[in-house]
């Protein structure tokens, strides 16, 4: 039987499903949880039109990952990420780390990534940098997936990926250290502390990760630590600041047909955050400033044939910005939101700083407002927004969104929903190499979804079906001009598919989740796979606990047009632990148990059977 009918027999037989693995002392969460993501607003998951998934900090913390999208890649169906280390993902030349979401790339800036609302990219070249959002500073993750634009702009045509950070849940202190070391020199450290007494809160993370990698020149080491404060100045308002500042060094050893020698980033990226809401009985909002900023130092490296780059590549970029938003109740079953951002961003990039500048300090600008109501009547919610978006470059767009929930039971919900996506032209398209054109316009798509949720046994069993179609055109991509290349807006995709989702309880010390999706693109892009497939479980009585899960891909692209290349693998992990006492764990881990060679990128093969070992600890 082929391995694509296996993988969709196995997903309808686990039951439809998807969430997260849950720490039996957490709460799980659930398809029925509250979201901000999808309004800005607290909502349950079930009355949101658009489908949304939840990663909670159970499943973060379970993990034992460095970064936040191994993760995200097990929990949320159609989201998809390269890798080709043990940790660990590099920009520039040979990076991993390209984020997909139903065909979406990131890495084009077509899926937005979120920092308590805030947005995050490289403004030169427009893309998230995936080792920059560690798992140690995520309270929980709300995946949109669906075009978001009308809340959060551009960048969002494909979705948006929202990573709340940390607060305490408890008065008083919480001191937390996790080690763990194992295979190819790898070694990951993190310490945490939460404080809240009265008005104040305060969440401090200091984390280190590093290995030697499977191949030569392919070592990574990062350094990352984020501080979080809160102050509730009354009731009805809280203040709130945080930083956060991520090193990371990384080797591109190349693909194996054409080592490389001497190629390595070094990336820091920083975040800062100012807010100020409020909370009444009627009406509620938020006020924020914040700053990203970034240096880049890259050695493209050089095959043994061939000398060293005689300049290093070096780019420094930010993005500035507020956002502020304020919803009322208009009358009965209604809340309207009103909001507002502005940006401003740029960057400098050059290799020789004589002859080869190739942004010269570039600032763009873009500003927007939108109206976004909700109403519920009976059994139903609508919802509708729309967008009024000013860039400097391209001018005004206009970004439609709507969508209806309907739940003829306490258990079953049906949604349908429909929202325009844009991504905006970066300062590479624009203004950067050979290809470069100053006239693009922005990239469009519309997304479709028809989604079924109902809740079994309780509320213990809960499951999923989205079913979803995405058109895009206006899509930038290189043509020859004259004999030139140049970029014009002249691409178009169409992309369809299904995604299912269940996590079942089956009692406090045990919990089931799977998810499956299918994604058929009529213009096929590598990194994204057209079946994923996860089934994992979790188990606990109080001294021992044990995890496993297994992910397997089918017709993931490595490479497209006439020799194309596609990628077909299983990867089973598993831990198993043990509480010495109340506040210190042993605990041993394991990835690709079954030891099988696979690519998630042409030419770069993932490591073999990994283990770690380590302990935590809380005081």
């Amino acid at each position: 039987m082929k391995l694509n009918r296996i993988l969709t027999i196995l997903a309808l037989a686990a039951g439809l499903s998807a969430s997260a693995l849950a720490n039996p002392a957490e709460k799980p969460d659930t398809l029925n949880s509250s979201v901000v993501t999808g309004t800005r607003l607290s909502v349950l998951r079930d009355a949101l039109p658009a489908p949304v998934s939840v990663v909670g900090r159970g499943a973060i913390a379970t993990s034992d990952e460095s970064a936040v999208m191994p993760v995200l890649m097990e929990q949320v169906p159609g989201l998809f990420v390269t890798s080709r280390n043990t940790t660990g993902y590099g920009v520039s030349g040979g990076a991993a780390g390209a984020i997909s979401l139903r065909g979406f790339g990131a890495g084009s800036g077509r899926v937005i990534i979120l920092v308590d609302g805030h947005p995050q990219f490289e403004s030169i070249y427009g893309h998230p940098v995936a080792d920059e959002y560690m798992a140690a500073n995520a309270e929980r993750v709300e995946v949109s997936r669906g075009a978001a634009s009308v809340l959060y702009g551009s960048n969002a045509m494909g979705g948006a990926i929202n990573i709340i950070t940390r607060q305490p849940q408890h008065d008083g202190n919480l001191l937390t250290a996790k080690l763990m070391g194992g295979s190819f020199g790898t070694f990951r450290g993190n310490l945490s502390d939460t404080y809240r007494s009265g008005r104040f809160t305060s969440t401090v993370n200091l984390g280190y990760d590093r290995t030697a990698g499977h191949r030569a020149n392919s070592a990574f080491n990062s350094k990352s630590g984020m501080v979080k404060l809160g102050y509730d100045l009354s009731d009805a308002w809280k203040a709130g600041a945080s930083v956060s500042l991520v090193n990371a060094y990384s080797e591109n050893p190349g693909p194996v047909s054409a080592p490389m020698l001497d190629a390595y980033a070094n990336v820091t990226r920083g975040m800062a955050i100012l807010s100020l809401g409020n909370r009444y009985e009627k009406t509620s909002g938020n006020i924020d400033l914040y700053y990203n900023w970034g240096n880049h130092v890259i050695d493209d490296g050089h095959t043994a044939d061939k000398p060293a780059q005689p300049f290093l590549f070096h780019g420094t970029d930010f993005t500035a910005g507020l956002t502020a938003y304020q919803a009322v109740p208009l009358f009965p079953g209604n809340n309207l939101t009103l909001g507002t951002d502005l940006l401003y961003y740029g960057g400098n990039a050059y290799r020789n700083p004589t002859t080869e500048i190739y942004a010269d300090h570039k600032k763009l600008h873009e500003e927007a407002v939108y109206l976004f109501d909700q109403q519920t009547v009976g059994k139903f919610m609508f919802n509708a927004g729309i967008r009024l978006d000013n860039h400097s470059v391209y001018g005004l767009q206009w970004i439609p969104q709507a969508g209806l929930s309907f739940m003829p039971a306490w258990h079953t919900t049906l949604k349908l929903s429909a929202s325009k996506g844009f991504r905006a032209p970066n300062m590479r398209e624009l203004y950067m190499f050979m290809s470069a054109n100053p006239n693009l316009n922005p990239e469009e798509a519309w997304s479709y979804d028809f989604t079924l949720g109902n809740h079994f046994l309780g509320g213990a069993l809960n499951t999923e079906i989205s079913l979803f179609y995405t058109k895009g055109s206006n899509i930038i991509e290189v043509v020859r001009e004259g004999g030139k290349p140049q970029n014009r807006n002249v691409g178009a995709f169409a992309n369809k598919g299904v995604e299912v989702a269940a996590d079942w309880r089956l009692s406090p010390q045990f919990q089931l989740n799977t998810n499956y999706s299918f994604l058929h693109m009529d213009t096929v892009y590598t990194g994204a796979p057209k079946h994923k497939f996860w089934f994992g479980g979790n188990w606990s009585n109080g001294k021992f606990l044990a995890n496993a899960g297994i992910m397997v891909i089918d017709g993931l692209y490595l490479t497209t047009g006439d020799n194309a290349r596609t990628a077909h693998y299983a990867d089973l992990k598993a831990k198993a632990g043990y509480q010495v006492t109340p506040w210190m764990q042993l605990f041993v881990r394991g990835e690709n148990l079954l030891g099988k060679a696979y690519e998630t990128m042409d030419g770069f093969p993932g490591p073999g059977a990994t283990v770690l070992g380590g302990i935590s600890l809380s005081l």
